[in-house]
């Protein structure tokens, strides 16, 4: 904790905190991290990781979600990856990501009065970023379930085979089948 207290420090000095959540936490709490509510709540997500982060990014990001331009969504977020996430373990994962520096996470809330505006505000910031992104999404935030290469762009494709051969091997009668599972087109053999 005080190591933690230290590396902090700069940060907490830079301005007047509007709210300070960090802290020594159990696993059991690491869900209020983002202090999601903890009942079913009608959000719309998406996220891409991000090739860059350079002033064009993030130029091209506040014309539609910046100051001034009545953007709908509640969240945007953009975290460095690399580190301790970048190395893999010895034997094989289905991690995504490993090799991607930034995650853009946009989170909005589908309700009056802007959750008509939302779909739309979060496809024109994706279609905005596409020239920042690498194409991939972190398996739990590509959005709206999409179709087989929608699902599979959150893997390289050897990673994708051997989840769909897996699903296909544990899961023959597609049990798990909903919002964004692997395996749901027949793959050739």
């Amino acid at each position: 904790a005080e190591a933690g207290a230290q590396v902090l420090a700069p940060m907490r000095a830079v301005s007047h905190l509007v709210m300070d959540t960090v802290a020594p936490m159990s696993y059991l709490d690491v869900d209020q991290i983002h202090m999601d509510p903890p009942v079913p709540f009608p959000f719309l997500h998406a996220g891409e990781y991000l090739r860059e982060l350079s002033a064009d990014t993030i130029a091209a990001l506040l014309r539609l979600a910046g100051p001034g331009t009545d953007c709908p969504v509640l969240e945007v977020e953009i975290d460095l990856l690399g580190g301790a996430y970048a190395r893999g373990g010895d034997g094989l994962d289905a991690v995504s990501g490993r090799n991607e520096p930034f995650m853009l996470l946009l989170i909005g809330l589908l309700a009056p009065p802007a959750g008509d505006a939302l779909p739309g505000a979060i496809a024109s910031i994706l279609v905005a970023m596409a020239p920042f992104s690498s194409g991939r999404t972190l398996v739990n935030l590509p959005g709206v379930p999409g179709d087989e290469a929608d699902r599979a762009r959150a893997w390289p494709p050897e990673v994708y085979a051997r989840l769909v051969r897996a699903k296909a091997a544990y899961d023959p009668d597609n049990l798990l089948r909903f919002q964004h599972a692997v395996g749901q087109e027949k793959q050739p053999a």
